[in-house]
């Protein structure tokens, strides 16, 4: 009897530990859904955006998408979710030019047809090369918005800490990959198996920028608990400018079929200082293309 007891014992432990091993050693492709390449921004709801490369610290040259703002001179720094690729985010940049902002699109390592493997590590590495580049055409903290949705608010949330921002806006933000793996994988030690635990609520609560949170009333990947959690611990740390918006009819990242944009740019008008936004010109946003007029050697 206590033998087949032990052989039961140690036939779940085999299964657990067995779990916990594919867990690990697969933990990316639970994490990362690269899409195909996408097509070029002619061909989306923004040709206005145009590719532009990216080195980063590693050496690689990851391909973005960029427009300059028309109105308020203010950029919004996009940082998309864990799926597809920057055309099927389009839509959302559409909204954003229209309301007369710059939009960069920030192209990761291993999507849209870059180079290198997707990773919290190098994703950072990926969102300081888009903020060194927008340093390279004048465009300072002051003018830049860290828009993150869904994982992409886990590399734009830090890097508002470290490089500084005029404000944050997160749409379908957790707290954490740890919190996150903890409610589907109640069993496992999470902290123990990630090596990319994209930890927001660390960073939310030493950021000193207005935040934004939106998240959907019917989202079903990531708990709307999540979004009050993160504006309540930028409340605690002493961050009064923090908004957290609720889109009844919203789901995971679909908030810009219900408003979303109107609520992002009421933020901004709140929070940021019109003279912040005011533009400086095409020469500061653009001085090779300048450069290329002045010569004549544009075609």
């Amino acid at each position: 009897m206590l033998s087949w007891i032990a052989g039961i014992a140690g036939g779940v432990l085999a299964l657990y530990l067995a779990g916990g091993a594919y867990l690990w050693a697969f933990q990316e492709s639970f994490l990362f859904a690269p899409g195909p390449p996408p097509p070029p921004p002619s061909e989306t709801e923004a040709p206005e955006l145009r590719p532009v490369t990216l080195t980063t610290a590693d050496g690689l040259g990851l391909t973005s998408w960029y427009a300059p703002p028309t109105e308020h001179g203010l950029i919004i720094v996009y940082f998309h979710g864990n799926a597809g690729n920057m055309a099927g985010r389009a839509y959302k940049a559409r909204d954003l030019l229209d309301a007369g902002y710059g939009v960069l699109m920030v192209g990761y390592r291993g999507y849209n047809g870059n180079p290198g493997t997707p990773g919290q590590d190098g994703f950072r590495l990926d969102g300081q090369a888009a903020l060194d580049w927008l340093d390279a055409q004048g465009i300072d903290a002051a003018r830049r918005v860290h828009y993150g949705e869904s994982i992409g608010s886990a590399t734009a949330l830090p890097l508002a800490v470290e490089r500084g921002a005029a404000a944050v806006v997160l749409e379908g933000a957790f707290t954490s990959i740890v919190a996150m793996a903890r409610r589907q994988y109640p069993i496992y030690p999470a902290s123990w198996l990630l090596r990319h635990p994209f930890d927001n609520l660390e960073a939310v609560r030493a950021l000193r920028a207005p935040l934004l949170v939106m998240h959907g009333a019917r989202d079903d990947l990531v708990p709307l608990e999540m979004a009050y959690t993160l504006g309540e611990n930028a409340l605690d740390a002493g961050n009064s400018r923090s908004d957290v918006v609720v889109f009844a009819e919203g789901t995971h990242v679909d908030l810009f079929e219900h408003g979303a944009a109107g609520r992002v740019r009421a933020f901004l008008d709140a929070h940021v200082p019109q003279s912040v936004g005011a533009p400086r010109g095409p020469r500061a946003l653009f001085p090779e293309q300048d450069e290329e007029d002045a010569s004549g050697a544009r075609n």
